[in-house]
């Protein structure tokens, strides 16, 4: 009797030590302000977004979560806070103009999919097979293509050395340039920066705004390296 007594207080002492040990406080959230706007940019290493509100830009200080998955032109909401802006790298401007020269293998993909946005200073917004592709084309290509026009993207994509134009004996100019080609379509030649490789999608700095185009699961490219993409956009047979 005096062992069943003993067992049953030792059961009520018990149950609320129990009883606490599963209470549980609230999950904690990131810190920091919700920041809403178009994605212009991102930089992995540092952890920042670039967003564009109206003629705003602004960089905001965020954590991998929040950038895994992002879209170049995206409307998203970014919680974290303000970052300063970027530093400007500084280098010597050097004395003759520079060109870009070819390096290592080129990079080529062909996909189809869907015009969704037609700018008549020829900028093409595509939901492809592979995901969003923002490319150039000629000037007055809304004449020629519109918003649910089925097209086929060629896609090249090669790293480039920048060396004096003397020494190349080529154009020095970099700027994006878009024309009728002798192949049906419109084809563009960008030269610049990555901006960011994530999911088999490269980001390509340029002079009119930054273009996005697939090259597939290829770990040849690193942020700011120089590269220069060539695409041809056709309506698709």
């Amino acid at each position: 009797m005096k062992t069943m007594m003993r067992l049953a207080v030792a059961s009520l002492v018990l149950l609320p030590l129990v009883g606490c040990a599963s209470r549980t406080g609230p999950a904690a959230q990131a810190s920091g302000d919700t920041f809403t706007g178009e994605v212009w940019t991102w930089d992995e290493r540092e952890n920042t977004v670039t967003l564009r509100r109206g003629a705003e830009t602004f960089r905001v200080k965020t954590t991998p979560e929040q950038i895994r998955g992002l879209q170049l032109h995206q409307i998203a909401t970014i919680r974290g806070q303000i970052a300063p802006p970027a530093e400007i790298p500084r280098t010597i401007t050097p004395a003759v103009a520079m060109t870009p020269v070819p390096r290592g293998p080129v990079n080529q993909q062909t996909v189809t999919g869907t015009v969704t946005a037609v700018d008549p200073s020829g900028r093409l917004s595509i939901n492809s097979e592979r995901g969003p592709l923002h490319v150039w084309a000629a000037s007055g290509a809304n004449e020629r293509f519109a918003a649910g026009d089925r097209v086929q993207v060629m896609i090249s994509v090669q790293a480039v050395d920048m060396v004096p134009a003397t020494r190349a004996g080529a154009s020095s100019s970099t700027d994006p340039s878009a024309s009728m080609s002798s192949q049906p379509g419109d084809s563009a030649v960008v030269t610049g920066r990555v901006m960011g490789v994530a999911r088999g999608m490269i980001v390509v700095e340029s002079p009119s705004g930054p273009i996005q185009v697939w090259i597939g699961e290829s770990p040849r490219y690193t942020l700011s390296q120089t590269v220069q993409v060539h695409t041809n956009v056709s309506k698709a047979q």
